[in-house]
């Protein structure tokens, strides 16, 4: 009779457990009067896919994005601070967070922040990466905060 060593035989299982888990098929949504799939439209037509956690249509997309905004900023340097910025995981994906806000809620704000949606959506995209430079990086930033600002200021918030 072969002996397997405890610790194989404990990795084993807990592979074997975790692969089934991963392998089952996951539960359809149930359907429910505050639960979408995709933002919808005054006309109640979808116009994308969600990209944030919990999002609902009817949502003020100002309130959304002045969160997203928020909520990045809990990771950043305060303004002038912008060179002993520190770009880890966590400040990368908040601005990825961002990015998905602002695909969701950003056609919804008022037009006058159209310009700024754009601009902070391209610095997002850069500087969620990984790969962008670190001496790109302190530009970009001071570049995101006033394109934000302008946002705060379209939603009334500044």
């Amino acid at each position: 009779m072969t002996r397997i060593p405890l610790r194989t035989a404990l990795v084993v299982s807990a592979l074997a457990v975790g692969l089934s888990a991963c392998q089952s098929a996951s539960p359809e949504p149930e359907a429910s009067s505050g639960s979408v799939s995709s933002l919808g439209t005054a006309s109640g037509k979808t116009t994308g896919a969600v990209y944030v956690t919990g999002a609902k249509a009817d949502e003020d997309p100002c309130a959304r994005v002045v969160s997203a905004i928020g909520y990045l900023g809990l990771s950043l340097r305060p303004a002038g601070q912008e060179e002993a910025q520190h770009w880890d995981g966590d400040v990368r994906g908040r601005f990825g967070y961002l990015r998905g806000t602002l695909a969701m809620y950003g056609p919804h704000l008022p037009a006058s922040a159209s310009a700024s949606v754009a601009t902070i959506d391209g610095l997002a995209d850069t500087l969620s990466r990984a790969d962008t430079a670190g001496s790109r990086r302190t530009d970009l930033l001071r570049r995101y905060r006033k394109a934000s600002d302008a946002v705060l200021t379209a939603c009334g918030r500044s």
